[in-house]
Formats: structure tokens, C-alpha cells, sequence
């Protein structure tokens, strides 16, 4: 059998992009292309950027235009971070060729790494590449020509702000995160729905105005980094709100080694064809969470897997509370519930951070699992944590 090429690592090779394997080596390639001094320099003030995201406001746009200032600055930083995603968004692209149409539109270009690849993957198209990022279409601009690439035009605007042309396929990549507060919803500690809900409508105003880009029939093509998660439900459901109907054929978990971490982007397209019923969007969901078994053992559930089962079998709330700090911001949360299809069976809820468990108990276990629960709560308590009684109504968890 022949043996599969990869697109995306010979695309890498040509931007002369050598990913490290860890932080430390990052600091090496920037000192062996600019210098020891000056290159350490360089890093150090683009993670010094980063740390400003709790003070500053404007510290992504600032960061954005730092890294971008040098076309070779931006590519040894994004090559560090996000070569993998790279390589294999791009060797997506080749197997998914088909929803790719004659105006494509690169929203959120950053300094071109994608827009470019597009431009060479299809010639006969024309590539309209966006950022709001002035350094970041200058260095696009300078990556085009280097690659002798000329079916791109740059735009330096708000993909929001467009003017009213449409498009065959609209390509985002990782925008979620700078277009709403991500942050807020991953830690509500609410149902896995509710969640969803919440994310979906903080996501409407940016929503909208992307899928009006997309043209009648056309694609629109995200990847984001985020698991099978609230985030990743509650975007569908927007797009298919809007009329964007999802492929699933075409959706693909990217798992992408990012240094010394790993990341997983969802690559999701949804068409322009009207909108699809809104259980399929959940039940589409719920078939790309069943495929990570490493999450499941025995009676209990791990990860967004415990989210999905605690929302899909739960019937009632029998006791459960939240803790948070003295500024209310929510640590973690217990809660008890009866099984909705076996009566002999209670399900026990923990999350804290991205620590998420679900376990199984058998009904005459009830009064002993409040009593510990109870005696948990007062512990926080008495460490100094405020606890809060919940309640739960309309599909929702609410603080009593």
C-alpha cells in the first residue's frame, strides 16, 4: 500500500519551521536567530505579555502585535506553540478539499501560515485573509511573497466589520476564545447543557455576524482548541441557530503535542443549508464524547464523559452545594442525585478545576452519602470557604 503523504509536514519544512520539544529549546532557537541577548529578550517580553491578562485589557492585541512585528519572530513563536496544529489543519484541509469553494475567507489570518497554505492548496481560488492585527497582516503580506503566493488579499479590519460579500467557505481558526469569556462559563459548574446554553448565547453577537459572511449553500470551516466540552456544544448549537447545519463526516479531534503539553482542537464544519433539529446538534455531541472510553471505568465517569452521563440519566437533586471564596468565585461543587431509568441507583457529582468525576451507588448508600457530603461541606467551611445550597430548576442549577 502506498504510503500516506504528509501535506502539512512538508509545509512545515518549507516555512522552515523545526518545532521544539520543550520550552527551554524555544529560548534557543530565538537566541540562535537573533542573537543570545537580543533573542532571550524577545521571548521573555512576549510571556511577559501573556501575564498581563488579569491587568491589562488590551494585553491580546498588544501581544499579537509584538509577536507579529517580525515575520521570523512570529514564526519561531506559533512554531513552538502550534506547528502540530499546523501540520495536521493542513493535511485536514487535503482530505476535506471538497468544502473549499472559489472565495474562501481566512478569518483571523494572523501572520498568514494558514491563508498561505490555502492559496497554494487551492490555486484556482481566491483567498480573502483578515486580522485586525496591522503587525499581523504585515507579516502575512511578507510570508505570501516569500512563498511566491499571490491569489491572497490581506485586509487589515475586524472580520465583524466586513462589508456584505459572501462567501464559499469562511475558515476560522481558533477565534472562540478572543471573541467571548470562555473562562466564566468552564467554571459555572452547571449542567453540561445549561453550560452550553450559556456559552451559545455569550457567542450570538460574534456568531452572527461570522455565518452572515457564509454564502447560501457554502461552508463554514472552525477549529478550535477545546475538548468535547459545553464550549465546543454550545457552538453548534449557535451555528445551527443561524442555519448552518453541521457534516459530520467531516468533524475530526485533532490531538496536537504543543511542547512539553498536548492540546485538542475540534474541527467542525457546518453548512449553509437551514438549520437541523436541535437534539441531532446534541446527539451528534454526545457520538463524538462516546469515543473516549479512557474516560468510563466501571461505575465511574471522568472528564466531560461524567458531564454528559450526570445530564443524560440524572432525574433528581437530592443534596448538593458549591463552595466558593470569600470574592464568590466558584471552587467546586458536590452533588447527589436518583438515577433516571434505575431506582436502586444514586449518582454521585464532583467537579473542581477540570477535575470532573461521576460515580454509582446503589440507593440504600443515600443517607450515608449525604451525611458525608454534609460533613465535607462544613469542613470547607471551617477552612475559611463560603458553601452554597443548591437548588435545582428548569434544567438548571441555581444557588438557593
Amino acid at each position: 500500500m502506498e504510503e500516506k503523504k504528509d501535506i502539512g509536514l512538508s509545509y512545515l519544512r518549507q516555512l522552515e519551521m523545526n518545532p521544539p520539544k520543550e520550552s527551554k529549546a524555544l529560548y534557543f532557537q530565538f537566541s540562535a536567530k537573533y542573537g543570545e541577548t537580543i533573542g532571550r529578550k524577545m521571548l521573555s517580553d512576549i510571556y511577559r505579555k501573556i501575564r498581563e491578562y488579569e491587568q491589562n485589557p488590551n494585553y491580546l492585541a498588544e501581544f499579537y502585535e509584538m509577536k507579529n512585528e517580525l515575520l521570523d519572530k512570529a514564526l519561531l513563536f506559533n512554531g513552538g506553540y502550534q506547528a502540530d496544529n499546523y501540520r495536521q489543519m493542513c493535511n485536514w484541509i487535503v482530505e476535506n478539499h471538497d468544502v473549499f469553494g472559489k472565495e474562501i475567507l481566512d478569518a483571523g489570518c494572523e501572520c498568514g501560515i494558514m491563508s498561505c497554505f490555502l492559496g497554494m492548496a487551492f490555486p484556482e481560488s481566491h483567498i480573502t485573509a483578515v486580522d485586525r492585527s496591522p503587525n499581523a497582516i504585515k507579516a502575512a503580506k511578507e510570508l505570501a511573497a516569500r512563498l511566491d503566493v499571490h491569489n491572497i488579499t490581506f485586509i487589515n479590519a475586524d472580520v465583524t466589520n466586513l462589508p456584505g460579500q459572501k462567501y464559499d467557505t469562511v475558515f476560522a481558526m481558533r477565534l472562540l476564545q478572543e471573541n467571548c469569556a470562555i473562562d466564566h462559563v468552564m467554571s459555572s459548574y452547571n449542567l453540561l447543557k445549561a453550560e452550553a446554553a450559556e456559552f451559545a448565547e455569550n457567542i450570538h453577537p460574534f456568531a452572527k455576524k461570522l455565518t452572515a459572511l457564509v454564502a447560501e449553500e457554502g461552508y463554514l470551516v472552525s477549529a478550535e482548541r477545546c475538548d468535547v466540552d459545553p464550549v465546543f456544544l454550545g457552538w453548534m448549537q449557535k451555528l445551527n441557530e443561524f442555519g448552518l447545519a453541521g457534516v459530520p463526516e467531516c468533524h475530526k479531534e485533532l490531538v496536537c503535542k504543543e511542547m512539553e503539553n498536548e492540546g485538542r482542537i475540534q474541527v467542525y464544519v457546518a453548512r449553509n443549508c437551514g438549520m437541523e433539529e436541535a437534539d441531532e446538534v446534541y446527539r451528534f455531541w454526545c457520538a463524538c464524547q462516546i469515543v473516549h472510553t479512557e474516560l468510563t471505568q466501571h461505575s465511574q465517569y471522568t472528564g466531560w464523559y461524567a458531564d454528559m452521563e450526570l445530564q443524560n440519566f440524572s432525574k433528581d437533586l437530592l443534596d448538593g452545594f458549591i463552595i466558593q471564596d470569600t470574592e464568590g468565585n466558584n471552587l467546586l461543587t458536590y452533588s447527589l442525585w436518583t438515577h433516571k431509568e434505575f431506582p436502586d441507583i444514586v449518582l454521585v457529582y464532583q467537579a473542581m478545576g477540570d477535575e470532573h468525576i461521576l460515580s454509582l451507588f446503589q440507593a440504600s448508600t443515600k443517607d450515608d452519602i449525604i451525611r458525608q457530603i454534609e460533613a465535607m461541606k462544613d469542613e470547607y467551611v471551617q477552612a475559611g470557604t463560603v458553601a452554597k445550597k443548591l437548588v435545582y430548576e428548569n434544567g438548571s442549577l441555581c444557588i438557593a
